[in-house]
């Protein structure tokens, strides 16, 4: 098939400068085995999803699993190689959701461990295909040298099979913005806006990503970024209820979030942050008419928030069916330091959002 371009490492460069012809070559390359594997997928699997909508997100994907690849790894390759490369890549995800297959349980790898921080996660997909569950929420973690935690829980619009087709790209893009950054030097907003301006023109239309980005410093410090609307629970010394921490900023793929959107806490021993996505605050609300912290309004010293939010969950779940994907991440701070500065504080970074 002849190219307009010389070499795959020209239109891989031509891709990432967002160029149109580029994006009309690739899908030349790749849309015809793409649409038979999709088409195979829907058929064996009898999936629900419309067939040009995963075909649409599957080629997406493609698209930005190259954004993220340095150009000169595809210098070697002849056009043969390109394509396999690209169909190989888009047939593992398509066909097996994170982790699986890398010899650990399906589902984002597990956060770094931390001294000064613990952390937990819990994610339950919405949709089964074949032997797995697959869903549009991801969360990741990394341990900065400076000693800071960075912890990111991400929610691609829709959920279930087709919004994995997107998520499923996530953890590379989390590491492209990540290259040649030193922690020590960067906001979270930063982070995202660099997430941003990769994924922005490369999802599909209508297609967003909802994040809740915290990076908790050494000292207690918490700083939390939104992208979309972000519910955060916080938990002073293990009392019996948290407060709700409402934060707003702009999806990732509609427009770059800024550091004004960004809020700062400071974590004493023991205090908890929960964050998540909406599906298991919306889950909760919708089924008992309260915000989660009514429904939290007595939880034992001894328990977690993330226990207890997980026992609510399991009980509506024995009842409805789940809506949505449910992604939850609870983080604790294990050293003590510091003067507790009182929550009101955020006031006087600017928030609009404070606990109610």
């Amino acid at each position: 098939m002849p190219s307009s371009y010389a070499t795959p490492r020209e239109l891989v460069e031509a891709l990432e400068r967002r160029d149109d012809a580029a994006r009309a070559e690739l899908w030349r390359w790749v849309r015809e085995p793409i649409t038979r594997l999709m088409d195979e997928i829907l058929t064996r699997q009898r999936l629900p999803h419309a067939r040009d909508r995963v075909i649409n997100h599957a080629l997406h994907s493609a698209e930005t699993f190259l954004r993220t690849r340095p150009p000169q790894e595809f210098a070697s390759m002849n056009w043969a190689a390109f394509r396999a490369a690209v169909l190989l890549h888009v047939a593992k995800q398509v066909s097996q959701p994170f982790g699986a297959g890398a010899g650990g349980p399906p589902g984002p790898a597990p956060l770094p461990e931390s001294p000064l921080y613990h952390s937990a996660a819990v994610s339950l997909p919405c949709e089964r295909v074949g032997n797995y569950w697959y869903g549009g929420d991801w969360y990741a973690g990394r341990q900065a040298p400076d000693g800071s935690l960075w912890v990111i829980v991400a929610d691609i619009t829709g959920h279930g099979y087709s919004a994995y087709l997107i998520a499923s790209n996530l953890p590379a893009v989390w590491q492209a913005c990540w290259s040649g950054r030193r922690a020590d030097d960067l906001q979270p907003a930063d982070l995202l806006a660099a997430m941003h301006r990769l994924l922005h023109d490369c999802l599909p239309d209508g297609v967003f990503v909802e994040c809740t980005l915290v990076r908790l410093a050494p000292d207690g410090e918490a700083t939390i970024a939104p992208a979309g609307g972000c519910r955060v629970l916080l938990r002073r010394g293990g009392a019996a209820q948290p407060d709700l921490l409402k934060l707003r900023g702009t999806w990732l793929g509609l427009k770059a979030p800024t550091p004004g959107d960004q809020r700062t806490w400071r974590l004493e021993v023991g205090d908890e942050l929960l964050i998540g996505t909406d599906g298991a605050f919306d889950q909760l609300a919708e089924h008992h008419g309260v915000e989660v912290p009514e429904i939290l309004s007595d939880v034992p010293p001894a328990r977690s928030l993330l226990d207890e939010l997980q026992r609510h969950l399991h009980e509506v779940l024995r009842r409805v069916p789940q809506k949505d994907d449910i992604t939850l991440v609870l983080l604790r701070r294990r050293e003590s330091a510091g003067r507790r500065e009182p929550l009101g504080s955020a006031a006087a970074n600017g928030a609009d959002d404070v606990p109610v």
